[in-house]
């Protein structure tokens, strides 16, 4: 398999919204098949399943694990190397499928904003575990609008609030399960509606927030839940992106977290409280 150049892959991350600082860890972690003979067996392997899959929506955990922190800053960013390899295909493929150019790159940009992420969470640049880049540059998730969709075997089409600067407006809101309804229209399985697992599906929510809350009015969309799990993790690392994995949140962590919106102080203050926060399904079905 050919890499892209180092030229070529810094445009790329141009367009992937790959903040400076990552490209840079990117580029100088460049695997080298004679230097790093086994993490290339890993990438060719990556970049073969992606193109296999391309298009496909296969059954089980699409995750892929982080490689051990031996392999150092180049096992961090095998798999990006991975993704950068397939942008041509996929981006031949959303064409295909009726994606526009900018709702293409907008798709692809998860990548800026995963690595990103990772980084403020571990202190380290590169990438953690992954499970959603590998459904994007297989081209079964993408972004269309203020919401990103994924392919789902079960008939209900998976949907993720990406992080943004936009609110979450009805009208964003409406704009993109209306696109996602007519992207999804020319593929064999048939679209029952809408699912959603997340933290903004938990209706404790409600208790906090007020009705004309933009989440709160995402969440109403939903009309059944299911797959209720703890998750008090969750809020933290997508609120305030910090990593916590226990049962229960300590005083001195929660004294740490910044109180500036009514949605910070909500999750804190319900956490004091020794309440816990829940993942859980979402649905609603297609009209």
């Amino acid at each position: 398999m050919l890499l892209p150049s180092n030229e070529v892959a810094d445009d790329l991350c141009g367009r992937l919204a790959i903040e400076q600082v990552d490209r840079d860890s990117l580029l100088a972690a460049r695997p080298d098949p004679a230097l790093h003979p086994q993490l290339w067996q890993v990438l060719t392997r990556s970049h073969r399943q992606l193109l296999e899959q391309l298009g496909r929506r296969l059954p089980g955990n699409p995750a892929w694990a982080p490689l051990p922190d031996e392999t150092g800053s180049v096992g961090r960013h095998v798999f990006v190397w991975a993704f950068l390899a397939v942008v041509p295909q996929v981006r031949e493929y959303h064409s295909a499928i009726g994606l526009s150019d900018d709702e293409s790159w907008d798709s692809l940009s998860a990548l800026g904003e995963e690595l990103a992420s990772s980084r403020r969470l571990t202190g380290r640049a590169g990438l953690d575990a992954t499970w959603g880049l590998p459904l994007v540059f297989s081209g079964v998730g993408f972004r269309l609008g203020r919401l990103a969709f994924e392919r789902d075997l079960s008939g209900y089409l998976n949907t993720h609030v990406p992080s943004s600067t936009d609110p979450l407006t009805d009208a964003a809101c409406d704009a993109s399960f209306v696109r996602a309804a007519e992207v999804v229209a020319q593929f064999p399985e048939q679209l029952a509606g809408f699912a959603c697992h997340s933290w903004l599906m938990d209706t404790q929510l409600a208790q906090y927030l007020p009705p004309s809350s933009n989440i709160i009015r995402f969440q109403r969309r939903f009309t059944s839940f299911t797959d209720r799990t703890t998750a008090d993790w969750a809020p933290l690392e997508h609120v305030f992106h910090r990593r916590f994995d226990g049962p229960d949140v300590p005083a001195a962590l929660l004294d740490e977290l910044p109180q500036r919106t009514t949605l910070e102080r909500a999750i804190v203050t319900h956490l004091r409280h020794g309440g816990h926060w829940y993942n859980q399904t979402g649905k609603f079905t297609n009209h």
